[in-house]
């Protein structure tokens, strides 16, 4: 029961701390502003030392009583507890002086009031940083440099998802900023040392820091878990780690904490995926092709030539640099073929439908490195056409629908890599070379018509 009405105690701490910094604000003010000292003044000043002292004091008692928590670590209370208690000692002195009625001179006065505000800046700035992390009280001040770490440091590869790391981007800064002070190479409290990967998978004096696959036998993930009020909870001081930050710790171990693992693996789990992307402001769906492409704006100029032809077209991006073409005549040529190389790496779609195009015409399209859609349906096309569609590496669509083509391209489609769907229906092909087509390749989606 005693040691309940201790801990309470302490938890008045940092309420009760702005006390004496009232009064001897106060009091000060009142001693240097006020020039004329008749007795009335003097006593209001004796009177604010008297609280100045009596509410440090308490303030004092009830940081011992929150100390003797174990909450913070020793070298980070050590500064802050003497400079308070050095605080509460010259108050007394400088209030049992006045009270008995020294002659105490202007200079003395000056010393007492600098040697005042030196302590309350040293007790303020060592409580402040244990209560919001190292270096609060300077972080605002716009003159001086800080050395932050980045919170949106994934911007710079933002660009390429694959090359952002759980544990380097994600992790590891959190532990630089929130750990690293009191566990490195110079200063490894209870034996641990998280300044590198290996370490802090090895852990310290009480075991493994991280067991991998397994957050809940690995005590670096139970300290920052656990409940702020528990004496080895982690960090002791400073604002603990986020919902999101041990979220994705947690997430990490449970996938074997590697330390290259890279951030698109999260796609595999809708719950930590949203989160990041939420709190890192990340977009890590996977992407299109055409959405991966940075091609720089088509020449003008190469266009028209199509208003004068038998092509309409369209652009699928602003930058105006992917193309939707459409061949409007009644018979395609060879000729007509070769104008569209001139455009050949913005082709995205292409449509030559219902236009007598013949098999040997699609040679041309393995010089489309983009072409990902190509709809040639209502021709007098057979399986030899389907030999030149092989060669158009980034091909996702096709449609063949009213043509010649048989079960025989099937062979040909299963070494499409990239392929994921076909249209197939009124064509030659039969239920059967579907279902097995199907059997062999689930991931490509047929549109048939059976």
């Amino acid at each position: 029961m005693v040691l309940e009405i201790f801990e309470f105690l302490g938890s008045l701490h940092p309420l009760i701390v702005h006390l004496p910094i009232g009064f001897i604000i106060l009091t000060l003010l009142v001693s240097i502003l006020i020039k004329t000292k008749n007795n009335s003044v003097k006593r209001i000043i004796t009177i604010g030392w008297f609280f100045s002292f009596i509410s440090g004091g308490i303030a004092a008692l009830f940081g011992w009583f929150l100390h003797d928590n174990n909450y913070y670590l020793e070298s980070q209370i050590n500064i802050h507890k003497w400079s308070g208690i050095a605080f509460v000692i010259l108050t007394f002195l400088i209030w049992i002086l006045r009270a008995l009625n020294f002659n105490l001179n202007k200079s003395f006065n000056r010393i007492s009031n600098f040697a005042i505000l030196i302590l309350i800046l040293i007790t303020g700035h060592y409580g402040g940083e244990m209560t919001h992390g190292k270096g609060y009280l300077m972080k605002g001040l716009p003159f001086i440099k800080q050395n932050k770490i980045p919170t949106v440091f994934l911007s710079l590869k933002e660009n390429s998802p694959d090359s952002i790391y759980v544990f380097e981007d994600l992790i590891y800064p959190v532990f630089e900023e929130k750990c690293i002070a009191c566990h490195n190479k110079n200063q490894e409290y209870g034996g641990l040392n998280m300044s590198k990967y290996e370490n802090i998978i090895k852990g310290g004096n009480s075991g493994l820091g991280i067991q991998k696959g397994n957050p809940y036998k690995s005590l670096i993930y139970k300290r920052v878990s656990m409940s702020q009020n528990e004496s080895n909870f982690m960090p002791p001081a400073g604002t603990p780690l986020s919902f999101d930050q041990v979220a994705v710790l947690k997430w990490w171990i449970d996938n074997g904490a590697k330390l290259k693992t890279p951030l698109t693996k999260l796609r595999n789990d809708e719950n930590i995926l949203s989160l990041v992307e939420e709190n890192y402001n990340l977009d890590l769906r996977e992407k299109s092709y055409i959405e991966t492409l940075n091609l720089a704006p088509i020449d003008e100029n190469k266009l028209e030539v199509f208003k004068e032809e038998k092509y309409h077209w369209r652009f699928l991006n602003s930058e105006k640099s992917l193309l939707d073409v459409k061949f409007t005549g009644k018979k395609i040529t060879r000729n007509d073929i070769e104008l569209l190389t001139k455009i050949k790496d913005h082709v995205i779609w292409l449509n030559l439908s219902n236009c007598q195009l013949k098999d040997d015409l699609l040679s041309f399209l393995s010089q489309f490195p983009n072409l990902t859609k190509l709809r040639i349906q209502n021709n007098k096309l057979t399986d030899k056409c389907i030999i030149y569609t092989k060669d158009i590496k980034n091909l996702r669509e096709l449609n063949v629908y009213g043509t010649q083509v048989t079960d025989a391209s099937f062979n040909i489609f299963s070494k499409m890599k990239n392929l994921e769907k076909i249209f197939l229906w009124n064509s030659k092909v039969t239920p059967l070379g579907i279902e097995k087509f199907k059997t062999q390749n689930p991931a490509v989606e047929i549109i048939s018509g059976f």
